[in-house]
């Protein structure tokens, strides 16, 4: 065996254990790389509604029977169906396409809208808008 590999030894190594550690490190990568991408498959369609469990395992059964090729299939498949369920939220309301960072979550469908916002009273001093219930100024930190 070691002939063969001998004759498959790139130019690059100084001897054949430091090819073949190459190569198990290349291999070990790529099961890594490989169950990240399965993980990540089943947390996305689990957040889209649809159910993660199967496409995780179609992923990994198309990886494991068709080398290299099944597995990116069935991620090319999956990104182009997953466009057509939006991200959920827990209670299964489904999120706006590309929600503001800084914009509370709207609330469910029938559900009744909370009471509107206190009128913020100006700071006698500065002018600075107070919180409700503040003792003292954010602004100028004078007695309210």
């Amino acid at each position: 065996m070691y002939a063969v590999l001998r004759g498959l030894l790139p130019l690059q190594f100084g001897s054949l254990d430091a090819f073949l550690g190459a190569l198990c490190i290349a291999a070990i990568a790529s099961v890594i790389i490989f169950i990240l991408i399965a993980v990540w498959v089943y947390r996305d369609a689990q957040t889209r509604g649809m159910d993660g469990s199967v496409w995780a395992i179609v992923f990994v059964l198309a990886g494991f029977f068709v080398p290299f090729v099944g597995g990116l299939v069935v991620l090319v498949i999956y990104l182009i169906l997953r466009s057509e369920h939006p991200v959920m939220y827990p209670g299964g309301v489904p999120m706006a396409p590309y929600p503001s960072p800084y914009a509370p979550p709207a609330p469910p469908p029938g559900t009744a809208p909370g009471p509107p916002p206190a009128v913020q009273a100006p700071c006698r001093t500065c002018g600075a808008p107070l919180r409700p219930g503040a003792a003292f100024c954010a602004a100028c930190g004078a007695k309210v």
